[in-house]
């Protein structure tokens, strides 16, 4: 297959260079330096025993400047760059070519279908995690399922799809319920990324605080709540469970919302916690410790910014 990875972050990265053991890559980056290093030495993955694999078989350019049509196109991009990267590259999206996303939070599918059919999108989520050491390199802190799944699309289609992912060494599988699948990994987003982006410290910590844990659980517990109303009935003690067991088995990885702040990088909060505050207000319900996260995660957007400018 011919695919077209939008976005070189650590995601990107690491299903870019898979991939490109059986086939076509190429890398849509959003800078030159980026787009230089992967086309002059690959892409580099370093697993958690410690072994370092180049990854030759990948072609990168800028956003924009590929104009062909592509079999599939992944995206993962943040969530706040998704219409923007559309827009940018709607050349590679063609009558047949498959659109998926891995992206966090709400909101996906909704983007995706200003771009492309209902038949042609695959959403997904994946419990990978991936650390972007420098341009075109990472490490592949993490690795869990990464599930597939899609409204409308072809059975044939979305088993591509799956052939894509197991034929390039991730365990994935094809779900019928996806809906309720992106709510249950959003509850690892919610508990995880904006505590360790407050933070700047690895996931597992947060097994090892009461605070945090505390934090955590009641984040979740107001998410379940707004989840039910939704239509998706969650227990919130069962995910709290989960996210914390989430935790302790990515013991150094950096969530993609820390690597933000560390990188200066605007986040997705509006589309993950924030996303629960909205769909709070048209149940006229209350969510207090998602609307505060959301609100200091903004703050320190700031603060950060304006930091930098003291520094000046």
């Amino acid at each position: 297959m011919k695919i077209a990875v939008i976005g070189a972050g650590a995601l990107g990265c690491l299903f870019g260079a898979k991939f490109g053991q059986e086939n076509e890559v190429i890398m849509i980056t959003n800078d030159k330096e980026s787009t230089n290093i992967i086309n002059a030495k690959g892409l580099a993955v370093k697993e958690t025993d410690g072994e370092t694999k180049i990854y030759q078989n990948v072609k990168a350019y800028m956003g924009g400047t590929y104009n062909q049509e592509v079999d599939a196109v992944l995206i993962l991009v943040k969530t706040t760059a998704t219409i923007e990267a559309l827009e940018q590259n709607r050349a590679l999206i063609g009558e047949k070519t498959l659109v998926i996303t891995l992206q966090n939070g709400l909101g996906n599918y909704e983007k995706l279908s200003k771009y492309a059919k209902a038949e042609q999108i695959v959403l997904g989520t994946t419990n990978h995690n991936s650390v972007l050491l420098e341009n075109g390199k990472v490490f592949h802190s993490g690795s869990g399922i990464t599930a597939i799944g899609s409204k409308e699309a072809a059975q044939e289609d979305v088993e591509k799809i799956y052939q894509l992912f197991a034929g390039s060494g991730f365990e994935c599988k094809i779900v019928d319920n996806i809906g309720y699948l992106i709510w249950k990994k959003l509850f690892v987003n919610l508990g995880i990324n904006a505590f360790t982006y407050i933070t700047l410290v690895p996931m597992g910590f947060i097994g090892q605080s009461r605070y945090a844990l505390e934090i955590l659980e009641k984040v979740i517990a107001e998410a379940a709540e707004v989840a039910k109303a939704e239509g998706f009935d969650f227990d919130g003690k069962s995910e709290f469970e989960n996210v914390r067991k989430v935790a302790e088995a990515h013991q150094m990885g950096y969530s993609s919302m820390s690597q933000d702040r560390k990188r200066g990088i605007k986040t997705e909060i509006d589309s993950i916690n924030g996303a629960v505050v909205e769909l709070a207000k048209k149940h006229n319900m209350p969510t207090p410790y998602n609307d505060m996260i959301t609100k200091m995660v903004h703050a320190i957007e700031e603060a950060d910014a304006y930091n930098k400018t003291l520094e000046k």
